[in-house]
């Protein structure tokens, strides 16, 4: 049975078009939730949820099919956010920097030269 908390979150996703940590966070799961946020969309009491609403695995791949055979227009947005919410489908997120530029080698850290302190340092001491 999906929680309170679960149904809030479902339905802020689905009002700002499948981001599920903006949703969360909104809804006031912690941000180290809302940076993992299939720990809430795998549940079995989220996946409860969208199919209480209608979101089924038979929908999204009928229609998906339905589709690509016979619509003139495009409703891919739609489908998208079915399967973001689904947790099928994930936006492109960076774990590895938190969006921050990587430390260059050699000292060099987001375009600055960390050399030049050393250099600094040393005509300090031959003061």
């Amino acid at each position: 049975m999906p929680t309170l908390r679960q149904e809030k979150a479902f339905k802020e996703m689905v009002e700002n078009g499948g981001k599920k940590g903006e949703a969360m966070v909104r809804v006031g799961y912690s941000v180290n939730t809302a940076k993992t946020p299939t720990k809430v969309t795998n549940s079995k009491g989220f996946q409860e949820l969208c199919e209480a609403y209608g979101l089924t695995e038979e929908l999204l791949v009928s229609s998906l099919v339905s589709d690509i055979k016979t619509k003139k227009k495009n409703r891919k947005a739609e489908l998208e956010l079915g399967f973001k919410i689904k947790g099928r489908l994930t936006e492109r997120v960076d774990v590895t920097s938190a969006g921050k530029p990587f430390p260059l080698l050699g000292g060099k850290s987001n375009g600055t030269n960390n050399n030049s302190d050393k250099e600094t340092s040393r005509s300090e001491k031959e003061d």
